[in-house]
């Protein structure tokens, strides 16, 4: 699913501060994504494309912009181009997947950490195929992380973890993606803050895998690693261009590979976010709701869900 390494030999406390720092939470939402890992794109500047990753919803009296997100950036992805500033700067309700203030409370990396951890007596070993084991144990060699860091952590848990360190290793940011870009400056414009869901909802859709997902998650991670610059590089481009389709067809190639996670982690709240957007529609307020950009394409995804509907919807 995702990564990030420091480079070298790490130390075990090191890996659980940069962990910690990274935010285990903002690495999870990239999940929803449905794409694997990291590469540096060409910083994006107003006016070099014709199209973005942003929608406007016409409501009665009002629109509503839908703007798709990357949870994790570098500085030089910014300025942003002027059409997403726009929007953002004409909405006086700004929504967001969850709590982006509650993301910084050094608990939610403890809870989360409790949560994916196994129960007494058992091992990760345990609960891997032998392939994939080996593969998990390859990886760790490669990358120089002491096994012993993983062993009582669930499958989806290391997952996530090797995919947190790898993104670091590629120079990612969660703290430079377009939530914590536009959370501060919607509470410093004085804007209506809305969290789509809350962070005890996501940590269970994100922790409360069965054996057999925590598998496939292990292994789709492992196999992800090897392409995922190219991936990431690719999915990045396909946002900075507004490109749906490609975005679209990057997300198909993911479900097919685990259909049941895809239909959890995407569009199943694709569909539980519809009324929520309809709320604002019949509002009189402009809104901007800022979301995984996985999100907002294909069949299922939430600009086709809210055009059968028949609402009008315009890419920006």
């Amino acid at each position: 699913m995702f990564s990030q390494s420091l480079g070298g030999t790490v130390n075990l406390a090191v890996v659980k501060k940069q962990t910690r720092k990274s935010g285990l939470y903002q690495f999870l939402l990239l999940l929803t994504l449905g794409l694997a890992s990291a590469g540096a794109a060409q910083p994006q500047t107003a006016g070099t494309t014709a199209l973005h990753s942003l929608w406007k919803v016409q409501g009665k009296s009002n629109v509503v912009y839908l703007m798709g997100s990357i949870h994790v950036l570098k500085a030089e992805n910014y300025p942003l181009p002027a059409p997403l500033e726009a929007a953002f700067t004409n909405s006086q309700i700004a929504a967001f997947e969850t709590d982006i203030a509650a993301m910084s409370d050094p608990q939610l990396a403890f809870k989360m950490m409790s949560k994916g951890r196994l129960p007494e007596g058992e091992t990760l070993p345990q609960q891997l195929s032998p392939e994939i084991y080996s593969m998990f144990t390859n990886h760790l060699k490669e990358t120089g992380l002491p096994a012993e860091m993983f062993e009582h952590f669930t499958p989806a848990l290391a997952a996530m973890m090797i995919a947190v360190l790898e993104l670091q290793k590629q120079g990612f940011d969660p703290e430079q993606g377009l939530d914590k870009h536009f959370f501060p400056l919607a509470r410093k414009a004085g804007k209506q803050t809305v969290a789509l869901e809350t962070l005890d909802f996501q940590l269970a859709l994100l922790t409360d895998f069965t054996k057999a997902e925590g598998e496939m998650l292990m292994k789709t991670t492992l196999k992800e690693m090897e392409t995922m610059k190219t991936e990431f590089d690719d999915m990045l481009k396909a946002w900075q261009t507004g490109d749906a389709d490609k975005l679209e067809k990057l997300l198909n190639e993911a479900s097919k590979e685990s259909p049941a996670i895809y239909k959890r982690l995407l569009t199943d709240r694709n569909r539980s976010w519809i009324p929520k957007i309809e709320e604002f529609l019949r509002g009189d307020k402009n809104a901007i709701v800022i979301v995984g950009a996985a999100h907002l394409v294909g069949k299922e995804g939430v600009v086709e869900l809210l055009k059968k509907k028949g609402y009008k919807v315009t890419q920006e």
